[in-house]
């Protein structure tokens, strides 16, 4: 009988604790939605709405246009949109269930990414050419817009990008199943407020501008990036690796590919893959960022100042039809 009441006051304590979580949660989500409200406009894409933010003037150049990574946003490029502001137009947005952007449809292959960019930036009125530059899993959706929009894409940066045979070439990730389970884990948790206490996003926003380091932090303790996340990791291999797979080649399109020297697990595999990016167009170069991180790559001011570089160097091909010019070593 002792037992019986050990474990139903263990079961009720558990049960307590979990919807103070839930409701600490909920109103630390309404608190962070008053504190960061959205920087751009909201857009109607076909049923729901995507956040779109655009940066400096029109000029000769193309407009750029930033992707984001697999469960980031528009702020963790702020050091590129504002670097490149100065002398250009450029896009930062939310994919659907991300930032500030709506649920959307609940497909997250890059297809439907591609096709609801495509429309966004019709509807905003922003008109192409476009350099696009893609960091991590946003590189596969710059691929496939340039695949199914050719004539509106000017150039591509593909920035550590994500490569369609990434998880096939690691046998642990399952295909990326694994880590779509870590995700929906880490949701888990996110729904309970823990991630909130333990301050795990550091190591992805490290060196950002206050604002948008405020920003990341408080979109990372919410469930729906990283469940986003796992459904877009699912799609990957039902749908995503065979879309990129089935695009057309580049040719001579200007294409800078950026890399990093600290993987911290799989090294060989994703130096190998990063190279066979650089074998896409003819006219590409291939630069690999000495001590930064896949996060760092955009998070870090330095490191950043290296993507924005690579972004002009594409824009000044595409304006003098030359070859993309040498990097400099960063």
């Amino acid at each position: 009988m002792a037992a019986y009441k050990i474990v139903t006051m263990l079961v009720a304590g558990g049960l307590a604790l979990a919807g103070a979580g839930l409701l600490a949660q909920a109103a630390a989500g309404r608190r962070d939605r008053r504190r960061f409200p959205a920087p751009g406009v909201l857009v109607d894409v076909g049923g729901h709405r995507l956040h779109l933010h655009v940066a400096g003037a029109a000029s000769a150049a193309p407009t750029v246009v930033l992707e984001a990574g697999m469960a980031s946003m528009s702020a963790n490029w702020a050091w590129v949109r504002d670097d490149l502001a100065r002398d250009t137009r450029v896009v930062t947005y939310d994919r659907a269930g991300l930032g500030w952007s709506d649920a959307g449809t609940g497909r997250f292959d890059a297809a439907t990414s591609a096709a609801e960019l495509h429309a966004l930036l019709g509807a905003a009125g922003i008109d192409p050419p476009y350099v696009l530059a893609g960091h991590s899993y946003g590189g596969l959706v710059v691929r496939v817009f340039a695949d199914r929009y050719p004539a509106e894409v000017a150039g591509l940066v593909l920035v550590d990008a994500s490569h369609p045979d990434q998880w096939a070439a690691i046998p642990a990730s399952r295909n990326g199943r694994t880590v779509a389970a870590g995700n929906r884990l880490t949701a888990l948790f996110a729904r309970f407020g823990l991630l909130r206490l333990v301050h795990a996003e550091r190591s992805f926003i490290t060196g950002l501008p206050a604002l948008e380091y405020a920003q990341m932090r408080a979109y990372l303790a919410r469930p729906e990036p990283w469940t986003v996340g796992a459904d877009g990791l699912i799609a990957w291999e039902r749908h995503t690796r065979g879309q990129v797979a089935a695009a057309r080649d580049l040719r001579d399109l200007p294409v800078v590919v950026l890399s990093v020297t600290d993987q911290n697990r799989y090294a060989e595999q994703l130096t190998r893959l990063q190279a066979d990016l650089a074998t896409l167009s003819t006219n590409s170069r291939h630069v690999t960022v000495a001590d930064a991180t896949h996060y760092t790559l955009v998070s870090d001011r330095t490191h950043a100042a290296v993507v924005s570089d690579a972004i002009r160097a594409v824009s000044e091909a595409v304006g003098s039809g030359n070859r993309v010019r040498h990097l400099a070593a960063p």
